[in-house]
């Protein structure tokens, strides 16, 4: 078996054949690209496929990976038409202003949005327009010796646990653990995210037990079919810039945006429709997808739009994940669609010009339990008071004592941040490598330095936080870990702990309700309200770069 795999393996390789040089994006200027794209024979492709299986889990031929994708639906039925929710207004006995559902409250039939939470009315329906809805969307890459696995779902936020009294077994965590024994998959390798959509079900506070039962089995199912349904495929990356379509909100202290759109498309080796041959893609972009506020129904903001125009165009299932999305505004004023569109047109447009083939389908994934001091009393305040559902009950896995964070940047002498607090949160922090990195640069006889000619790296990187964090967080993880051809920052990935603000940018004056109650334009911002600390910036991307360089991108410079 062995030998016949040694020289099935060497015809796909005499079989490549060699398209001409691609274009690589690196930061936002074109560069020639040394690295040839492959083009696999579907004949051998097939023999390496069954040989490799025969080798008990043994690595596939670079560049060749199995990638599924499925979805599964988080729009619950209306008890009209069989199902367990109650609609204002067409049901009845969810309308008119209420007091926030709890276990103890409201009729556990009843559901709201995240936006009509803060306005005491409930949810009215499904914006079924385009066929959107509400969805948990899954795709999985093997190399055929490890497997990684992305799901994010229409949601403002989901959390890594919840308590018992609401679902012990539906946090992320739990969701995780379960597919590690029931899969095989470790669940370092799974990021499970959210899109922060506000016209989603609230999942922070006030939803009853069966709709977290629900998303918890709509996670599983969307997996499992992504996992089941997996086939030969290649990966496509890129990267592209998108400045019209968002703006940084924060006027008192004048972050920074961060516009660029990172893509990556499964292309099937055989694809059932050679018109349409993608089975799964990611898009990543630093920008809320909410267009329209105080929203009753429930719909999936641009990622429906994003979504239509991508699969009808290549096919297969998309994922929108928001990235450095905690100061970032949506440029309202191209719609929905003009915005879900526009993104994927942008998207589109990059494949045709600098899209780049993996030639190496190496997997590595790392991650970090962070456990991260809580000194924001609005929000100590705020889960004591049952307005945050996560679970605070499991000393060392979601919750702790007390807790202290020193964070340098890089050679600096003093640090940057210094946090300390009675309690703390346990959070994950991950990056995922797909590919092999670049080389560092040289250093020339004259003194400087330089990347050896055409090593551009061959690697896509997934990196993830727990929260909202700014777009200078995902700008700097992108600057940093400039040995990858394409850098990711999933937001909102494995937990929900709030907004996570560079120290820098931590407005003092906002770290209570006052944040909340004004205006940010006239007095503060208030994202620091809902923020777990002025350090927690710090620490998480202080981890997001221990994280890169220990996946072997960290370029020159800070943390070397």
């Amino acid at each position: 078996m062995r030998r016949s795999l040694a020289s099935i393996t060497a015809g796909v390789v005499t079989g490549v054949v060699i398209l001409g040089s691609a274009w690589a994006t690196v930061g936002l200027m074109p560069v020639e690209d040394q690295t040839p794209s492959i083009k696999v024979d579907p004949e051998l492709a097939r023999q390496v496929e069954a040989a490799q299986a025969a080798e008990n889990g043994a690595q596939l031929p670079g560049g060749l990976f199995k990638v599924g994708a499925a979805k599964a639906s988080i729009a619950p039925k209306p008890l009209s038409e069989g199902g367990p929710w109650m609609r204002d207004g067409v049901d009845g006995e969810c309308a008119g202003p209420a007091q926030v559902y709890l276990p103890a409250g409201q009729d556990p039939r009843c559901l709201r949005t995240f936006d009509s939470t803060g306005t005491g009315t409930f949810a009215t329906g499904v914006d079924s327009a385009y066929g959107m809805g509400a969805w948990i969307r899954a795709t999985t890459i093997s190399n055929g010796k490890d497997t990684v696995v992305f799901a994010v779902g229409d949601l403002i936020g989901y959390f890594a646990g919840y308590p018992e009294s609401i679902c012990a077994d539906c946090g992320i965590a739990a969701i995780t653990a379960d597919l590690e024994q029931e899969l095989g998959i470790p669940a370092k390798n799974m990021v499970l995210s959210s899109t922060h959509v506000h016209s989603s079900v609230d999942t922070v506070m006030a939803t009853p037990s069966w709709y977290f039962e629900m998303v918890r089995d709509a996670f599983k199912d969307a997996i499992r079919g992504a996992y089941a349904s997996a086939q030969l495929a290649t990966i496509e990356v890129g990267t592209t810039p998108a400045k019209a379509f968002n703006v940084d909100r924060r006027i008192v202290t004048r972050a920074i945006p961060e516009y660029e759109v990172a893509w990556w498309r499964a292309v099937a080796v055989e694809p059932e429709d050679p018109s349409k041959p993608a089975i799964a893609h990611m898009v990543n972009f630093s920008v809320h997808p909410t267009i329209t506020a105080s929203n009753t129904e429930l719909h999936s903001g641009l990622v429906g739009h994003l979504a239509q125009r991508l699969e009808g165009e290549w096919g297969g299932t998309t994922l929108f994940t928001p990235a450095g999305l905690g100061d970032q505004t949506v440029n309202r004023g191209f719609g929905r669609d003009g915005m879900g569109y526009g993104l994927a047109d942008a998207v589109m447009a990059s494949q045709q010009a600098t899209g780049h083939t993996l030639g190496s389908n190496d997997i590595v994934a790392e991650q970090r339990i962070v456990q991260v001091p809580v000194d924001n009393t609005t929000m100590i305040a705020g889960a004591y008071g049952g307005i945050f559902s996560r679970d605070r009950t499991i000393p060392g896995m979601f919750a702790g004592g007390p807790a202290t964070s020193v964070n340098q940047r890089g050679g600096a002498n003093f640090p940057s941040c210094v946090g300390a607090s009675p309690i703390s949160l346990y959070t994950p922090v991950g990056g995922i490598r797909i590919g092999t990195p670049g080389a560092l640069k040289q250093r020339a006889a004259d003194g400087s330095w330089a990347v050896p000619p055409g090593d551009q790296g061959d690697a896509l990187v997934i990196m993830s936080d727990p929260g909202e964090a700014f777009a200078s967080i995902a700008a700097t993880t992108k600057d940093y870990l400039s040995r990858a051809r394409a850098v990711m920052l999933i937001g909102l990935a494995n937990d929900t702990i709030g907004y996570i603000i560079p120290s820098e940018q931590f407005d003092n004056r906002s770290s209570n309700p006052s944040g909340l109650a004004q205006p940010s334009a006239n007095f503060a911002n208030y994202e620091e309200s809902l923020s777990s600390g002025r350090c927690t910036g710090d620490q998480i991307q202080n981890t997001l770069l221990e994280i890169g360089a220990a996946l072997g991108v960290m370029g020159d410079g800070e943390g070397r």
